[in-house]
């Protein structure tokens, strides 16, 4: 039984369901200590005599006082007070270590039936986070070792997905960049919905095209993102797509740019959104060295779009410098919430992949695990690196480059380039492996950031 001290996730538990014990503990201890103290000074008050010969008292007779009457029964009584409320928290931690033992394999075998049926479904990476819980809710050492191959089998598999994916994505870009839609092959004189009239093809992206689009009955120009065929195919997606689509339709911030209307036409879904004359992040990073003072400026619309989404509880999951607008007033706005997710609800994701960009994805994500906003602050804190220091912090193929946002510590910003020692502070601790250990929330970057920023 003792051998599930040896697991810091059951620890944790056993120490949280203990605290009534030690709660009792103190207490006794204090009523034992003060509370017998105070009655037995109360029941066995000190006693003054005078000598005396014959009953008379004698001229400067000495006089005798009993003062600790209550410190002998005291010393008597205490040691078995004491012993008996040291007992009866041994017995209780007993057999708490007992029920917590048993807590723990019942939380083990129900995380391992999930993993087992998230495999069958072919949720790989939700597979992945399940086997984890029960690793550490199991003191089976053998059992654990077992596991622990399975995860690595398993990651193989979600990493060798990653590869294929974006492999199969590339050689489609090169290999037919203007065939994207099989159905409706693209044209600038056609309409999308009998509303939206194509101008011009801006780019493209692993999911589909993304157009420029007169908006007919608004009279307004406006971006249209168009699915791939295979993805717009698919029913679940589908069914997935529009009820976060709605979600998504509720960013309405300065810095994101905004969701206008989803629109199915001849068996292929769109979305129409604002559209931003200007260019991406990474373009304007490259084309020339950013001042200190820009970088915060574009860093705190950054964070505001991103503490905005985070209120609404949507995180999203694929931050990275070719998905930040900057228009040519330099306003910054955030794009592509294409793999958003509400926080506690399912995702659109294609199963068993690891979802976001390799060079820009947080550890868990790497790993397989759930987001949440702290995965965003992982993200955004590569791109001030990248933007510091004029290099990302890891490098190489997508592989290699999600193992290292697993294991690898990125060079500090200042062994590349001149940086405040605050910013690399900054950056660092976004940048933390732990999430427990970054930012915990937007809002406190914001602050420091804008603390430093007035005293430039």
């Amino acid at each position: 039984m003792m051998n599930i001290l040896k697991r810091p996730a059951i620890i944790k538990l056993f120490l949280k369901r203990a605290i009534p014990a030690y709660l009792f503990l103190i207490v006794s201890f204090i009523a034992i200590k003060y509370g017998l103290t105070s009655y037995l000074q109360h029941k066995y008050p000190s006693i003054v005599k005078d000598e005396t010969v014959l009953g008379i008292r004698l001229p400067f007779a000495k006089r005798v006082v009993y003062r600790d009457r209550w410190l002998v029964v005291y010393d008597k009584w205490s040691p078995y007070l004491y012993v008996t409320v040291i007992g009866i928290t041994c017995i209780w931690i007993f057999f708490l270590l007992k029920s917590t033992s048993e807590m723990a394999n019942d939380l083990s075998m129900s995380a391992l039936e999930k993993s087992d049926k998230a495999e069958a479904a072919d949720d790989l990476s939700q597979a992945i986070y399940n086997l984890k819980v029960a690793a550490s809710f199991t003191a089976d050492e053998k059992l654990v070792d077992d596991i622990n191959k399975k995860i690595e089998k398993l990651k193989s598999s979600l990493y060798t997905r990653t590869t294929i994916l974006n492999k199969t994505v590339t050689e489609q870009k090169q290999a037919e960049p203007d065939k994207t839609v099989v159905k409706q092959p693209a044209g600038s004189t056609e309409y999308i919905a009998k509303r939206y009239k194509k101008v011009k093809r801006l780019g493209q992206g692993s999911m589909g095209v993304v157009w420029l689009a007169d908006d007919t009955v608004l009279e307004r120009q406006v971006a249209i993102k168009e699915l791939s065929f295979q993805i717009a195919e698919d029913v679940e997606f589908k069914e997935r797509f529009f009820r976060e689509a709605k979600l998504l339709a509720r960013l309405t911030h300065p810095n994101i740019v905004q969701l206008y209307d989803i629109v199915e036409d001849r068996d292929s879904l769109y979305y129409t959104m604002e559209y931003i004359e200007g260019t991406s992040l990474d373009l304007v990073s490259k084309a020339s060295k950013l001042s200190i003072d820009k970088i915060l400026d574009y860093s705190l619309q950054i964070l505001k779009g991103m503490d905005y989404a985070h209120g609404l509880k949507i995180i999203h999951r694929d931050l990275k410098p070719m998905n930040i607008l900057v228009r040519k007033d330099d306003i910054v706005k955030i794009a592509d919430f294409g793999l958003a997710k509400l926080v506690g609800s399912s995702s659109v994701t294609i199963a068993g992949t690891v979802m976001g960009s390799p060079m820009y994805m947080s550890p868990e994500q790497a790993s397989g695990e759930e987001a949440d906003e702290r995965s965003d602050i992982y993200s955004f804190s590569m791109i001030l690196y990248e933007l510091t220091t004029g290099t990302p912090a890891f490098t190489g193929m997508p592989k290699d480059v999600i193992a290292k946002q697993i294991q690898a510590i990125p060079a500090k910003p200042s062994s590349l380039v001149s940086v405040p020692n605050w910013l690399e502070e900054l950056v660092l601790k976004g940048l933390s492996k732990n999430k427990e250990q970054r930012y915990q929330k937007i809002s406190d970057m914001i602050m420091e950031i804008t603390n430093h920023k007035n005293q430039i």
